[in-house]
């Protein structure tokens, strides 16, 4: 039994509350900053007023910035300074760095205070760790299908594609050539701009895991890696539904899709479908999202996550979990998602106005149900997984999809590649 099964009941915030020391508490809280800045320093400083107000512990709030924010928790994994409770990322790989003396802290003990039952159970995969609880999950990244409804019906689709032998022929029933080869509109295309990562769903919807679970392990020599690389070089050489031209760097995808250039997107941004509505209204009618297609064995979606967790050193951590507490009540992740521009990590908050009165709205909260976490149990996944060339996994799909290279030579190479990484 996981310690998520275990967890099945939420005290108040008031009785969880050591009175006299929590009122003369203070604690420091770091966070990035997400969407627009202004709404999201709006955002973190009503939530905590509201807070320090209801526990009287003060709160001392520095941001990070994203262009530091990896260095930083790298730093702090490795014994650097550290705050006394953060929002953080890949808990996994900044855990296994860490050990038992630096970096996130776990707070199993703690964990009947969160309502972790009421989260997305894909999201709790990225606050645990090798049994451990480390905090309470409060963004969400998830991928859904982007498709033009209008190149659709001029195809004659009834709707999107929902495994992928639909997606391959919705692909090319899209498609548009003339007799010589010059593409009008491209059938489909993978996703964001990171090539990794239009591998990962696919793999996994194939029935694959990168690493054992205790990230010690490389498994990427298998039929489901072959299956996933196979229906990525087909899309492109064999049914010549997706522009090669997408795999190198620069290639933005959003804009040909706005302009009619590209007719379905396999793993796209749910933060998408917000820049569609506010950056271009023009397009309303013509596109809609939908859940992944399945692939032969499941249909996981592609997910980052985000959590708020506590740090080792800290002296705090009754206030920082009581901290969590607070920030985990349905109204403070609403506020979280609204301030944000990320999806919510509850299946209520998820079901609220807010994020059921846009129909991709209502997808991307499907698609969450099929959330596969990105991270994975390895310090070295950051190297393995990067999205340049000299990555493992990026060479691997270069060199098998565009370059066209002996694919069995290839899973092989990297699978000792990643070995070897893990092993170090």
């Amino acid at each position: 039994m996981t310690p998520i099964s275990r967890i099945l009941c939420t005290t108040s915030l008031t009785a969880a509350l050591t009175l006299g020391s929590a009122a003369q508490a203070e604690i420091e809280f770091w966070t990035m900053p997400y969407g627009d800045q202004i709404a999201w320093k709006d955002t973190i400083d009503g939530l905590l007023e509201g807070f320090t107000a209801e526990t009287g512990i003060e709160v001392t709030h520095e941001t990070v910035p994203w262009g530091n924010a990896f260095q930083t928790y790298l730093t702090i994994a490795q014994g650097g300074a550290a705050p006394d409770c953060a929002d953080m990322y890949w808990l996994h790989s900044f855990s296994a760095i860490g050990g038992e003396n630096y970096g996130p802290l776990p707070i199993t003990e703690y964990a009947d205070r969160l309502d972790l039952d009421s989260f997305y159970e894909g999201a709790l995969t990225d606050v645990t760790y090798l049994d451990e609880i480390y905090g309470i999950p409060w963004r969400g990244d998830i991928r859904a299908i982007l498709y033009r409804t209008d190149a659709a019906e001029e195809a004659g689709l009834s709707g999107p594609p929902t495994t992928w032998d639909e997606t391959v022929a919705a692909a090319k029933a899209m498609h548009v050539a003339d007799e010589n080869g010059n593409v009008d509109r491209w059938g489909y295309a993978f996703g964001t701009s990171n090539v990794v990562s239009w591998l990962m769903p696919l793999y996994w919807q194939a029935g694959g895991e990168f690493m054992s679970e205790d990230g010690t392990t490389a498994t990427i020599d298998n039929q489901a890696m072959r299956d996933a690389l196979t229906f990525m070089h087909d899309m492109v050489h064999v049914h010549r539904v997706v522009d090669i031209d997408s795999f190198e760097k620069g290639y933005e995808m959003l804009p040909l899709f706005v302009d009619g250039q590209i007719a379905l997107i396999g793993s796209a941004e749910q933060s998408w479908g917000k820049r569609l509505d506010a950056e271009y209204p023009d397009a309303e009618g013509t596109w809609a999202m939908a859940p992944s297609a399945a692939g032969p064995e499941d249909a996981d979606s592609f997910s980052g996550a985000g959590y708020f967790g506590v740090l080792r050193g800290t002296e705090q951590v009754e206030e920082c979990v009581s901290l969590l507490e607070y920030l985990s009540q349905n109204e403070s992740i609403l506020a979280l998602s609204q301030g944000s521009g990320n999806v919510a990590t509850k299946p209520a908050v998820m079901q609220s106005e807010f994020w059921s009165d846009r129909p991709w709205k209502q997808v991307v909260a499907v698609a969450l149900e099929d959330a596969h976490t990105s991270q994975h149990a390895a310090p070295s996944w950051s190297a393995i997984a990067t999205s340049e060339p000299g990555g493992i996994i990026f060479d691997l799909i270069y060199n098998t999809v565009v370059l066209q290279e002996d694919m069995d030579a290839e899973i092989a190479t990297a699978q000792e590649l990643m070995q070897g990484e893990l092993d170090r």
